[in-house]
Formats: structure tokens, C-alpha cells, sequence
């Protein structure tokens, strides 16, 4: 409490936030008991990050609400972090989730589809022009890279056979979704590790680049 305000205290910012997540629970469950016809009915709440495979559930929702037209979604994009948190407590029923992740506590299913790792960068950098990122120019480029804290999203020194580590990397910031990322990739201050057909990256002025030799990713409905 100040002379001209109140604010939160973290605890209360903390309290605010699971007393948010308390009651969009008891919605969800007054929602779904009040359901008692036997057509299928509902809200499925989805959570994901930013991942061209979204388009695998999106066309079974589309199927799925032909048949059923009560059926609603609710969409949830965050971080990897953010969407297991929410996973974890019920807040969401699905989630897409790009691997590295620990399935074991989940019912899961991993999809056909693998997505190339590469860089996003300027289309007049000096990278745009190469076909493939080694490990000798990965070391060499300012890059922003991602914040997610649960796992080690790409293992750079297996796929570099020890050229590439956090302490080798040239990394001046960190980002969550990579949308918001492309704004500085487009003043030519860095480039961002990411994977490959994202629709907000398929605009002017920004390009991305696999690495070499290819590292993949592959991805989970949980």
C-alpha cells in the first residue's frame, strides 16, 4: 500500500492467479454437468505453442464438430511451460507439446510429422544465402533462443558432435513465442533458433534456414 495505490505482494499476485484457475475449474464443471443429453456436447479446451502440426487437430475438431455441432473449443497458445502448468491442473483437456517432453504421467500420442530445426533470420543477412547452419556458424551468429525451462529443447552438442554448447553460443535474449521474436530478428540484431513453417514467420524480409546436418523434432497430443 502506497500513498496513491495498492498493488499485490507476489504472494498475492500467486493467490490471484490459483484463485482464477479455482473457479474457471468450477465453471468447467458446472458446463459439463449440465449436460445431460445424450448428444455430445461441450467446450474442449486446447493448449499449444506455436507449431504448424496445430493443423492435425484443428482438421479432427472440424470433423469432429460436423458431427456433433454443440461442441465448442477454446484455444490456449503459450509457451511449453505455460501449456503443462495449465495441463497439470485441469485447466486444459489437450495439449500439442513439441518434443523433448515427459510423457509418463500423460495418456499421449506421437504424430507422423517431424519439423526441421533452423535459424529465422533476416532475408539480407549474410545466412540468408546458405542452404544449411553449421555448427561453425551457429557459434558465429547473435542469436535469441527459447526460454522454455522444462527440458533442454534441442540438444546442440549431440547434433554439433560437441562444437555447440550454451558457453560457445553468441545468445543476447530469449523469447517464449516466436511471433513476438520476429520483430527483433527483423532489425538484424540477431537470428532465432526455430522450427520451420510457422505462418507468422512466412512474410517479407525474414527467411529460415535448416540446420546441417538436419536436426528434427517430433511432436505429442497429450
Amino acid at each position: 500500500r502506497t500513498s496513491r495505490s495498492t498493488v499485490l505482494t507476489e504472494d498475492g499476485m500467486h493467490l490471484r492467479q490459483r484463485a482464477e484457475e479455482i473457479l474457471a475449474l468450477v465453471n468447467q464443471t458446472e458446463d459439463e454437468m449440465k449436460n445431460d443429453t445424450i448428444d455430445l456436447a461441450g467446450c474442449i479446451r486446447i493448449g499449444a505453442g506455436e507449431t504448424h502440426a496445430m493443423h492435425i487437430l484443428a482438421d479432427l475438431f472440424a470433423e469432429l464438430h460436423s458431427r456433433y455441432p454443440r461442441l465448442t473449443v477454446e484455444l490456449f497458445t503459450g509457451n511449453a511451460d505455460t501449456v503443462e502448468e495449465k495441463l497439470a491442473h485441469g485447466l486444459i483437456d489437450f495439449a500439442l507439446m513439441i518434443e523433448p517432453f515427459n510423457v509418463e504421467q500423460y495418456h499421449f500420442i506421437r504424430l507422423p510429422e517431424t519439423m526441421r530445426v533452423g535459424i529465422v533470420t533476416r532475408d539480407d543477412s549474410k545466412w540468408a544465402q546458405k542452404s544449411g547452419i553449421t555448427p561453425d556458424d551457429l557459434n558465429a551468429m547473435p542469436l535469441l533462443v527459447s526460454s522454455r525451462q522444462s527440458l533442454n529443447r534441442y540438444d546442440y552438442r549431440q547434433w554439433s558432435g560437441g562444437k555447440v554448447s550454451a558457453e560457445t553460443m553468441n545468445i543476447v535474449g530469449k523469447f517464449d513465442l516466436i511471433s513476438n521474436a520476429s520483430h527483433f530478428i527483423r532489425t538484424g540484431i540477431a537470428n532465432a533458433i526455430g522450427i520451420d513453417e510457422l505462418l507468422q514467420l512466412d512474410t517479407d524480409h525474414l527467411k529460415f534456414i535448416p540446420l546441417e546436418p538436419a536436426l528434427t523434432l517430433s511432436a505429442v497430443i497429450v
